[in-house]
């Protein structure tokens, strides 16, 4: 998982220490054999991946079924991974110090379930209060037109004329039609309040063959099916202008009606005139009020809490499974994609389990309940931090991890132009993980999407980890990081146009590049520009500037775009800067970085130590396996 991406790098084997007293593992003497030394770090790795898998993908979307803000949502996701960026090498550091890293893990795995189990009982916002549409139709024997007379502002009641919503700032971020269900009635002084009306696709009058319904009624329903399309057809001529308020006919054409409001209809003919008030429910109508950006009510501040101290408690998990991972390992620390691989099983199965789970639920006509997820994390902490106990885990380990020399390293102008790319990646990433099944849900997604998108964002980037080192030899390091704006730029544009959430899938396996070889390469060519002695500082840094700065300025910057300019248009921005962005890294390393190792094949060169370094670059590849799993989920 992303957030923890930072921390298999200071665990492989050219930065752990080497442990004295953990002898290699024997060779298996037989295919069905099991080793059962490592059997707890694939069951944990495979238990508590599938508790991440089954929730931290949905924290973005429960934040929005408890009622918090895109920018509430963005500043929490913002907060979180500066706080285990500076929590774990403490912890880690303070399990160094006492040798308990066992007891350590196994408290951060329960508590980590236990904090994010309590989120169930964050109470949830009351929903605002919706605008009330209201305008008058016009029916006669001839025509039928919407007569609608201003309310300029948002009064009493909440109630606002068919224009003023139309035009609305809020209906025009949706950037798509809307349809709109419209019930009519004869106001409530008439004399005789029933009418006869009819749907026809014919051009005559009332009376005329093709009407479907001559009875008397108290109420025409019917719905209009494209709100812009309607505005578009105003009936210029017939404008009136009262003192400041200029009142606007719409005509109405094209229309549908019936219980489930499929059947197509020309025009409504009414048998005589009328003037009727009406009421109308847009599939996407807005709240009364302009709710305020952040709110320090319960709901904000109970959940703040509880997932920052989710958080704490997640942080170190994967810096001390990772260790006692290579500490089991002894000698044979190659073999840790192995077991790493279990817990991307466990990512795959319960991701698309809960979606499923979800779906159900929503199938049956209820709203989807996204807490079952909370309930499901619980107990697969609890069996994961049980499991912890059955770790070999020597006295030798080392986590704390402490850079040193940053001031130094930044003054080197190809470094910092390699972080801040890293770190504009973190930024897709926090913006994707946030607010990408967000923005789904937004547009009529369910659940089973969200599912289908993990499944393939991991099916695509575990191969891709495996094959990145190919790929890097044969179209270099720094080319690799083009490729990764491209895909970038190919997804946001598509997320930007798309109206059926389904079409997501489309380039969902692109990810593979976005993430599994852009890090890939990111490490290795990290490993190549570091100044002698440094390496393990601009790893740290890496892993640091991408999933803790990166992701969480990322979050917090997409939470306010999304208020002020819509979804579609943040995507659409962060297409332009990658664009931006690409073009000056390319021109950089063009015409001002001269070194050599731009499109090396092999990092040898870069150093006096060919083969420790080589080494280092494969290692550095398959550690990017243990990624957590999308970037849709932290």
């Amino acid at each position: 998982m992303a957030e923890n991406g930072q921390l298999a790098e200071e665990y492989h084997p050219q930065q752990t220490p080497a442990h004295t007293f953990s002898p290699p593992l024997s060779p298996l003497p037989s295919s069905c054999s099991i080793n059962r030394r490592l059997l707890p770090v694939k069951g944990y790795y495979f238990v508590f991946m599938a508790a991440v898998g089954d929730l931290l993908p949905f924290i973005g979307i429960y934040m929005l079924h408890l009622g918090l803000t895109t920018e509430e949502t963005g500043l929490i996701y913002g907060v979180m991974p500066f706080i285990g960026f500076f929590v774990r090498p403490l912890i880690g550091a303070l399990s160094d110090k006492y040798k308990k890293h066992k007891l350590v893990l196994i408290l951060v795995t329960a508590f980590s379930g236990i904090f994010y189990f309590l989120l169930v009982f964050v109470p949830h916002r009351p929903s605002p209060a919706q605008l009330e549409i209201h305008t008058n139709f016009a029916c006669s024997t001839q025509n039928s037109y919407f007569h609608d007379c201003p309310v300029t502002t948002q009064a009493a009641g909440c109630s606002v004329g068919l224009t003023y919503f139309a035009n609305s700032t809020e209906t025009n971020k949706l950037n798509k039609s809307l349809s709109c269900s419209v019930s009519c009635q004869a106001k409530s002084d008439a004399t005789i309040p029933d009418f006869r009306y009819c749907f026809t696709n014919n051009t005559g009058e009332y009376g005329s063959e093709g009407c479907t319904d001559t009875s008397y009624k108290r109420v025409l329903r019917f719905t209009v099916p494209d709100l812009q399309g309607l505005i578009a057809s105003e009936i210029i001529e017939d404008r009136e202008t009262t003192g400041s308020a200029q009142c606007l006919n719409y005509d109405v054409k094209d229309i549908l009606f019936g219980n489930t409001s499929k059947r197509e209809a020309l025009q409504i003919l009414c048998g005589r005139a009328l003037y009727l008030d009406c009421a109308l429910n847009c599939d996407k109508n807005h709240p009364c009020e302009t709710s305020p950006i952040f709110r320090l009510d319960t709901t904000f501040c109970v959940f703040f809490v509880i997932f920052l101290m989710a958080n704490i408690a997640f942080a170190p998990v994967f810096p001390l499974l990772d260790a006692a991972a290579y500490d089991n390992l002894g000698q044979d620390r190659h073999l840790w994609g192995q077991q790493r691989v279990w817990g991307t099983f466990g990512f795959i199965l319960f991701a698309v389990t809960s979606t499923f789970i979800m779906d159900m639920q929503k199938r049956d006509g209820k709203a989807v309940d996204y807490s079952v997820s909370i309930y499901l994390f619980l107990p697969l902490t609890l069996i994961a931090a049980f499991i912890a106990s059955f770790l070999n885990m020597s006295g030798d380990i080392r986590c704390g991890h402490v850079m040193k020399n940053i001031t130094q390293l930044l003054k080197n102008a190809e470094v910092s132009a390699f972080l801040f790319v890293v770190m504009y990646f973190g930024m897709l990433t926090g913006a994707l993980e946030a607010f990408l099944f967000w923005f789904l849900t937004t547009i009529g997604s369910s659940p089973l999407v969200f599912g289908f998108i993990l499944l393939i964002n991991c099916c695509a980037e575990v191969p891709m980890l495996w094959i990145a080192g190919t790929v890097i030899k044969k179209i270099g390091l720094v080319s690799c990081l083009y490729l990764a704006f491209v895909c970038y730029g190919i997804r946001l544009i598509v997320y930007s146009f798309i109206y059926e959430p389904w079409l997501a899938l489309l380039v969902e396996p692109l990810y593979g590049v976005c993430f599994g070889l852009m890090y890939a390469a990111a490490s290795s060519y990290a490993s190549i520009i570091a100044p002698p002695g440094m390496s393990a500082t601009v790893q740290g840094l890496l892993g640091g500037v991408h999933f803790g700065f990166g992701k969480g300025l990322g979050s917090l910057i997409t939470g306010f775009m999304f208020r002020g300019i819509g979804p579609r248009w943040t995507w659409r921005v962060y297409v332009i800067i990658s664009a931006i962005i690409l073009v000056v890294y390319f021109c950089l390393n063009k015409f001002v970085f001269k070194s050599d190792h731009r499109q090396l094949s092999r990092p040898s060169a870069a150093t006096g130590h060919p083969d420790d370094q080589a080494k280092q670059e494969v290692t550095l590849i398959k550690s990017n396996l243990h990624s957590d799993g999308p970037e849709i989920t932290l």
